[in-house]
């Protein structure tokens, strides 16, 4: 059956990471899979952010944003845009991966990474920022 051409493509693949490479044989590498930041304080910043992404059923001209929203005042902290994406093989996966500046978290909680497709969304995930205790100094060791 022939899809249509306004068919969104399908999320098959988006990973949260610290950083992805593709190599010159057009493999990726995606290093430090994760879905929770840990900090003593907030706000904090996370110096390294990746996501690698794989779209099937792609068939024409995409424009795909990249937003990190925090969803408790709907602010969005940080944006990557890919635009002009052209693929005309809709049996044939897209893959790409994006390494964007890092992130501020201002506060713990769960923040969300949107991803748009010509303006429409997508596909929404989520990361967790969770404060950790401070376990203070460490006590002195007993005497021998």
């Amino acid at each position: 059956m022939m899809r249509a051409m306004s068919q969104s493509p399908k999320v098959k693949a988006f990973l949260i990471c610290d950083q992805v490479i593709r190599s010159t044989d057009g493999k990726y590498t995606i290093v430090g899979v994760f879905r929770r930041v840990h900090a003593p304080q907030f706000p904090v910043f996370h110096a390294r952010f990746g996501l690698y992404l794989m779209l099937g059923e792609l068939n024409g001209k995409y424009d795909f944003t990249i937003q990190f929203m925090d969803p408790s005042d709907g602010q969005t902290l940080g944006r990557a845009d890919l635009k002009g994406v052209e693929y005309r093989t809709p049996l044939d996966d897209f893959e790409t991966g994006l390494n964007l500046p890092g992130l501020q978290f201002p506060r713990a909680g769960v923040f969300e990474v949107h991803l748009l497709c010509n303006g429409e969304l997508l596909h929404v995930d989520t990361l967790t920022a969770v404060q950790m205790d401070n376990p203070g100094p460490k006590p002195p060791a007993p005497p021998n």
